[in-house]
């Protein structure tokens, strides 16, 4: 099989499988996507209520409205797969309402024991916007997230086949990050923090630069690097603390091939890649609140914690270090055992040889290390457990390209376990998205058989959309269809694929 064709088979298996695991969430960034496409319009006001994010600018901001707390580059994106859309979605939108109008809603139901949940469901029912919500949180994690993500997933068997693999190795190590570790579990649907995880890896990608490309094509390396830098911290502003770790390591790597002198030029690029989206923030921030330079957080309404330090951001407390890390719910090293060997990598990996050099290697501890400190100074770090792990989805390419440097040197028997394991635990938090712990959807798993999300919730309002699901529906044909899609994919060989010689 050639590279590229195991490159489009690896990117559609990842791509149906998270398409397939779709929650039905509907996060903040939504909102912002539909007010961009919608209204043309940074504003919310028709949002406000719906979501405990979304506030109206105080008194003193020079720009009134609602909005939300968050940095809107990866509704941007999103934004532009609905637009594509929006003519197929307002067919269907006003199809279905014309056919429920003047029925009567005493039917409408959401079997839910998180009350939240079911007065956001009527709310959202009775407004009509029922099944635009659907619709959009479908279409963003089908054409936005799931691609995002899988087109990661092959960065890092690129990575890893670039440093001298094997192409087996190397596809079975992109499968592991894709599907052993939280990258499952947070694809499912829209969120910044899993995407600066997908342009931190491309970033540094283009900065290590495996296979030693022409010094005459490093200029447009850093100034690509440093775009995709930039949209960390447009996603969000702990992607500032992403965009400063990349610099510097490009800074360090450019020193491999000319002066220091040189290097610093050749690091100023990355800062020009950078500003395109540093001023298209601004930008936002300014239409939004009349302010280029302060943060969305600075105009939000007070919440629980906000007079710690500044807007809920203050010293480091040891207490979120250790939540964040192993936190039955969302730690690091509870959602993905597997990361725990990236701490060894230092003492495993070869100073300049090696797949995965020391210098590398110690680069992916400390920015992880780095996100970890600034989240332990965020006081809503508290508040992870209601979507799971979330805020350090940056650190996973780089804790997993630690943790496999080191999983590559136990004996076979022992990494089929740890794969197994991995697999295993992350498989079953992207099936029930339990809010409890992780021990507590290993047991939803294992006592009430496979799920999907996306069908659980629909098994829970199905007194209004489909009755015949009201007694539940088996996710098991759905996933042996699934198996049967990716089998093809595997084994279809594509019109203008040629059998590779080499492979015999």
């Amino acid at each position: 099989m050639t590279i590229p064709g195991l490159r489009w088979r690896l990117f559609l298996t990842c791509w149906v499988l998270y398409t397939l695991h779709f929650a039905t969430d509907f996060a903040r960034e939504h909102y912002l996507v539909m007010s961009i496409v919608d209204d043309h319009s940074f504003a919310l006001d028709k949002y406000y209520g719906l979501h405990v994010d979304i506030f109206q600018n105080p008194p003193e901001a020079p720009v009134q409205g609602a909005h939300h707390g968050a940095n809107p580059g990866i509704s941007m994106i999103a934004a532009v797969p609905y637009a594509l859309l929006k003519p197929a979605v307002d067919l269907v939108v006003n199809r279905s309402l014309q056919a429920r109008a003047g029925q009567p809603d005493a039917t409408v139901t959401y079997q839910d024991d998180r009350w939240r949940r079911v007065e956001f469901y009527k709310k959202v029912r009775a407004m009509g916007l029922d099944i635009r919500f659907g619709l959009i949180a479908a279409i963003t994690l089908a054409l936005c997230m799931a691609p995002l993500t899988a087109l990661s997933v092959v960065l890092m068997q690129r990575i890893l086949q670039e440093r001298g693999m094997s192409e087996r190795t190397a596809l079975a190590g992109s499968l592991l990050y894709g599907l052993g570790t939280p990258v499952f579990f947070r694809a499912a649907y829209l969120n910044q923090n899993l995407a600066i995880a997908a342009f931190a890896l491309g970033a540094f990608y283009l900065l290590w630069d495996p296979l030693r490309g022409l010094f005459a094509r490093a200029r447009s390396r850093y100034l690509l690097a440093g775009l995709l830098g930039g949209i960390c911290l447009l996603n969000d502003y702990s992607g500032g603390v992403v965009l400063a770790g990349l610099g510097l390591y490009g800074l360090i790597r450019a020193r491999d091939d000319t002066s220091w002198g040189e290097a610093v030029g050749l690091s100023a690029w990355f800062s020009i890649g950078a500003v395109p989206p540093i001023l298209l923030l601004w930008f936002y921030q300014w239409a939004s609140f009349g302010n280029p330079f302060l943060p969305p957080q600075n105009w939000m309404a007070p919440v629980e914690w906000i007079e710690v330090g500044y807007k809920g951001v203050g010293g480091f407390t040891p207490e979120l270090f250790r939540m964040l890390l192993i936190d039955s719910r969302f730690g690091l090293f509870i959602t993905a055992p597997m990361m725990l060997l990236g701490l060894a990598a230092p003492w495993v990996c070869h100073p300049r040889d090696g797949w995965l050099p020391r210098r590398e290697a110690i680069f992916c501890l400390l920015s992880s290390l780095a996100l970890v400190v600034f989240f332990s100074c965020v006081q809503y770090t508290r508040l992870q457990w209601v979507t799971g792990i979330r805020y350090l989805a940056p650190v996973f390419p780089f804790m997993f390209l630690a943790a496999f440097a080191v999983l590559l040197r136990l004996p076979r028997a022992l990494i089929a376990v740890i794969a197994l394991l991995s697999f295993t635990v992350s498989w079953c938090l992207a099936m029930v998205r339990s809010q409890g712990t992780v021990f507590d959807n290993l047991q939803h798993t294992f006592t009430e058989g496979l799920q999907l999300p996306w069908l659980t919730v629909l098994g829970k309002t199905s007194a209004q959309y489909l009755p015949g699901l009201r007694g539940g529906v088996s996710a098991l044909p759905l996933m042996l269809l699934a198996a049967a899609v990716i089998y093809l994919i595997w084994t279809v060989r594509s019109p203008w694929e040629r059998p590779d010689p080499a492979a015999g």
